[in-house]
């Protein structure tokens, strides 16, 4: 049965949320690092950037020791090394690492643009350490080269682990274009092609789940969500899970506890528990990223078959299509708000 929540918790766990190009700003070997969240915002439980970089930029290969990392591709081409495998990914392609896997990037394109979340630690820590704080009308793509006593600190202080010291990535071999067309049922490092995982038709929407408990040790759970102009998500809160929204294309109206803000293009929303919420698209095309933790109410979707089509619009999404039992979606932290 929908019902309004018992009690709004009033605590520093608010809800909050960042308009593209604000927050703290970095500049790192020909990159910009733009802080979305920060850990003393989120409750600890995550922090995001947006990185920009031009051709030829990279990051050295390294690993964490605690950090679950997930990096999100906007636009540009990108060379990723994951525990010695390459990979050329372009836009909305996923890349899942894990803690202990050794990592690093090389930018293919003059423009590329990735979103980055980190879980269990900060990482804004270490790009405060490596990089140069800038201004907001700092937008030169001037060249911060890395520099190794830097990294070398950020080592001592933080959970930065290198491999090689701040060398380049080799480029001795064509990185490999071949992806995961399936999610694992374990923790382990993979790379998603665009469209690819689990694929859900709910309530007129495209719910692409590209990361799970199973892959995540129960952590947090991602979810790709697409829908065409005027589907809408209702009024709703969670007990336990936190919710973070990325805006990747589209125009959405976003509702957070009687507020009404208007999500565009590089817009990001964090949501605590008992937070009532709900969303509509404005846009013809629509595409957010979902973080959901810790990531159980991924079971809501067990009642629905995954869709067997490899590729789908979701323009083509007809009506009639499954829709969330209200009066079963509580057990999932899934609770349904009537309309005042």
């Amino acid at each position: 049965m929908s019902e309004q929540p018992q009690s709004i918790k009033q605590s520093e766990d608010t809800y909050f949320y960042t308009v593209s190009g604000s927050g703290k700003l970095y500049g790192l070997e020909n990159q910009l690092v733009h802080v979305l969240a920060e850990a003393n915002q989120t409750n600890q439980l995550f922090e995001l950037v947006l990185i920009t970089g031009g051709k030829g930029a990279y990051f050295p290969l390294h690993c964490h020791e605690h950090l679950f990392e997930t990096i999100f591709v906007l636009e540009g081409k990108l060379e990723v090394i994951l525990d010695g495998k390459k990979y050329m990914v372009t836009a909305f392609d996923y890349i899942h690492i894990p803690p202990k896997t050794i990592h690093g990037y090389r930018m293919h394109s003059h423009k590329t643009r990735f979103i980055s979340y980190t879980l269990g630690g900060q990482m804004t820590d270490v790009y405060q350490q490596i990089g140069k704080r800038l201004q907001q009308n700092e937008w030169l793509m001037t060249d911060h080269a890395f520099d190794a006593a830097s990294f070398e600190q950020a080592e001592k202080e933080s959970d930065l682990i290198l491999m090689h010291g701040i060398r380049q990535l080799s480029n001795t071999t064509k990185p490999s274009v071949l992806f995961h067309s399936q999610l694992p049922q374990a923790v382990q490092p993979y790379v998603l092609e665009a469209g690819e995982g689990k694929q859900y038709i709910v309530d007129g929407q495209l719910h692409e789940l590209i990361a799970t408990t199973e892959t995540t040790g129960g952590g947090f759970s991602h979810f790709v969500i697409e829908g065409a102009k005027g589907k809408y998500f209702p009024p709703h809160y969670h007990q336990v899970h936190t919710e973070a929204l990325y805006c990747v294309e589209g125009k959405m109206n976003l509702q957070l506890n009687g507020e009404d803000i208007c999500l565009m293009p590089g817009d990001f929303a964090y949501i605590p528990p008992d937070t009532i919420h709900s969303y509509e698209f404005v846009s013809h095309s629509n595409k957010f990223l979902l973080l959901l933790l810790p990531g159980k109410i991924e079971q809501l979707y067990e009642q629905f078959e995954e869709s067997q089509s490899p590729s789908i619009c979701p323009y083509f999404i007809q009506e009639g299509n499954l829709m969330i039992d209200r009066e079963t979606s509580s057990q999932y932290d899934l609770v349904f708000v009537e309309k005042g």
